[in-house]
């Protein structure tokens, strides 16, 4: 069995696999370089123009996301450091019952208007979000690899993260990792990150350093390496 980390090799295991390995999801950071909607990208700016930060989260909307997390998160921080602060989830529906329950959720914590569900968008309008927003915020129960950290750390945006399941393998030191997600918990570190610019640029920078792991070659590599033994067996 090939696992993307060490995460889910870990749970192949215990179904069993006795030859395991682990080889990175191979992601063409180059092809990241897509260029932004600049429509879109000015209008989520012009949104910040009264102020405001913008918080970011990439991924279906599904209940082991913990979208509901993230705004009951968005609610404390707007309480204590930022009424103006937005939240967009970009991502399909994987749960249409539940992405209704996000909508219900939002409204009855007043923040209808400060919640915003984007479903399905291509790269440019992703490349927008990710360009436009103040900070990345991940408070995900599973994540067996969690590619959009990777998207985040190579459009400079500091993250925030729920140190579950595969995101501190992923992450390493290029984000602020949270012991769990009680809202006042996960909204004091967004304020840390977004306010102090050193701890911002820090973070920045070893997310920088950390796509360096995950180039294409590097993972062509490891896959390679995984590969190796069968396809020696199989040539015997």
């Amino acid at each position: 069995g090939i696992a993307v980390s060490r995460y889910n090799e870990r749970e192949l295991q215990r179904a069993g696999y006795r030859a395991t390995a682990v080889a990175p999801v191979l992601v063409d950071l180059e092809g990241l370089r897509a260029a932004s909607d600049e429509a879109v990208e000015d209008a989520l700016r012009a949104a910040k123009a009264d102020g405001g930060s913008d918080w970011l989260f990439v991924g279906r909307l599904s209940p082991n996301k913990a979208q509901h997390d993230l705004i009951k998160a968005l609610a404390a921080y707007r309480r204590v450091y930022d009424d103006r602060a937005r939240l967009h989830l970009v991502g399909s529906s994987s749960s249409e019952a539940y992405t209704s329950a996000l909508r219900d959720y939002a409204d009855a914590l007043g923040l209808a208007d400060a919640v915003f569900l984007h479903r399905g968008v291509p790269a440019a309008t992703l490349a927008a979000h990710y360009r436009s927003a103040d900070v990345f915020v991940c408070v995900s129960e599973h994540e067996g690899f969690c590619v959009p950290l990777l998207e985040a750390m190579h459009h400079r945006l500091p993250i925030v993260a729920l140190a579950a399941a595969a995101v501190p393998e992923t992450l390493g030191d290029a984000g602020l990792l949270l012991p769990g997600k009680a809202p006042g918990l996960v909204a004091a570190a967004v304020h840390r990150v977004v306010s102090d610019a050193t701890v911002r640029t820090g973070l920045v920078e070893n997310g920088q350093a950390r796509l360096g792991h995950f180039t294409l070659e590097r993972s062509r590599a490891a896959f390679r390496d995984a590969l190796l033994p069968l396809l020696e067996g199989a040539g015997q």
